[in-house]
């Protein structure tokens, strides 16, 4: 029996179902999570039905749209130029335990199958992993045509990334370079110029105080977007063409530029770590501190050093405020002359580094805290400045 098809555009083009879908399920993740941290008794029943309840309605109808088939495991082939790259082995075996306790929860997303009878995913890439290593014979899928537009599959393959939350920031940070690539030709070859141009670009918005405008224009329809790209005074065409990509997407091009876009500086080994075992973004940034420059000793003895660390970060399951102990003790130890400096500003610095300001629920402090550093920073500039003449 021929497998039925849903539009590539029915299902993610429009920033519909799917998406929706996404959201409500990492809602209630986020929710069972924080109850786990914080120990405050179970999760409202009224709350979790509510949602479950969306979630599968959700499903169902994307069921009914395409048509939800079983498709055995051995026909399933990777996407090999998908965005996603860092699916590290406990993340596998993670969700290997979740299928058998729980089952299959959502559809796979497949490509019809080839000439050779195979079928290439589109998404899914984990439970069909998991799936394999548990010895399950079949997945439920939906289908959905191939299209002759690479980047709007591209594209498609990065929006459900996002939305499921399950992108890494070091494999969003390339598809965006490579996806920026595919839009605009005229970035191609110099799409690793782009972080540059969209650091510059913001540097200049920043400057002139209309960064602010980016935390409302990025939900705004695709004609105000473009209006705005056209009007707020961007040096050129290279520069539209990144805010452009990212809007579309409804990414904060600031996330991107301070978060996201670092991470393509990460030591190689670092890189490797997050692959390979799962490394969290965040801790993989602290870990980067321990360079030679700052430990004060060659490359080969930094690299192991880091690398130690960062097997016992992952061994003992450290938390973001344990490995910036861990690389602040590191630091101190081979490079105490790094540590005889203004006890005021080491004070000043630890305290920001440990900041998370996604636990600050108040705009107005966050403002307050912006408007603060960009004060301090320009202090910085105009002594640098001075310095210079």
């Amino acid at each position: 029996m021929a497998a039925a098809k849903v539009g590539m555009g029915q299902l993610f083009g429009e920033v519909g179902q799917a998406q929706q879908l996404h959201k409500l399920r990492a809602q209630l993740e986020q929710l069972q999570a924080e109850n786990e941290q914080l120990k405050t008794g179970a999760l409202d029943e009224r709350t979790k039905a509510a949602l479950e309840q969306q979630v599968e309605e959700l499903t169902a109808q994307l069921a009914r749209a395409g048509g939800e088939h079983e498709i055995a495991v051995a026909l399933i082939e990777s996407d090999p130029n998908q965005p996603r790259t860092a699916i590290a082995d406990p993340i596998v075996r993670e969700r290997a335990v979740s299928l058998q306790r729980h089952g299959q929860k959502t559809p796979i997303v497949l490509f019809p199958p080839q000439m050779n009878g195979r079928y290439a995913l589109f998404d899914g890439e984990i439970r069909w992993r998991a799936a394999q290593s548990i010895g399950w014979k079949t997945l439920r899928a939906v289908i959905v045509p191939h299209t002759s537009d690479e980047v709007q599959k591209f594209e498609g393959q990065i929006v459900t990334g996002i939305h499921s939350q399950k992108l890494h920031d070091l494999d969003l940070a390339n598809a965006l370079l490579h996806l920026i690539g595919m839009q605009h030709s005229h970035l191609r070859e110099r799409r690793w110029e782009i972080p540059k141009i969209l650091n510059t670009a913001f540097r200049r918005l920043q400057r002139q105080g209309k960064h602010l405008q980016l935390a409302q224009i990025r939900s705004a329809p695709e004609e105000e977007q473009q209006q705005w790209i056209e009007t707020v005074g961007f040096k050129d065409a290279q520069e539209q063409a990144v805010f452009a990509t990212l809007l579309r997407l409804q990414l904060n091009p600031i996330t991107i530029n301070n978060v996201v876009f670092p991470l393509l500086n990460l030591a190689p080994d670092l890189k490797q770590a997050i692959n390979a075992q799962g490394l969290d973004a965040s801790k993989a940034r602290e870990l980067n501190r321990l360079s030679s420059q700052q430990l004060d000793v060659g490359e080969s003895e930094a690299m192991s050093i880091r690398t130690q660390a960062t097997q016992q970060v992952l061994e003992q399951k450290h938390s973001l405020n344990q490995v910036k102990e861990l690389v602040e003790q590191l630091i101190s130890k081979y490079s105490p002359k790094s540590h005889s400096r203004d006890s005021a500003i080491v004070k000043f610095t630890k305290t920001v580094r440990q900041l998370d300001v996604q636990t600050i629920a108040n705009l107005q402090d966050l403002e307050e805290l912006e408007k603060v550093l960009q004060e301090k920073l320009a202090q910085i500039e105009a002594w640098r400045n001075q310095q210079d003449t």
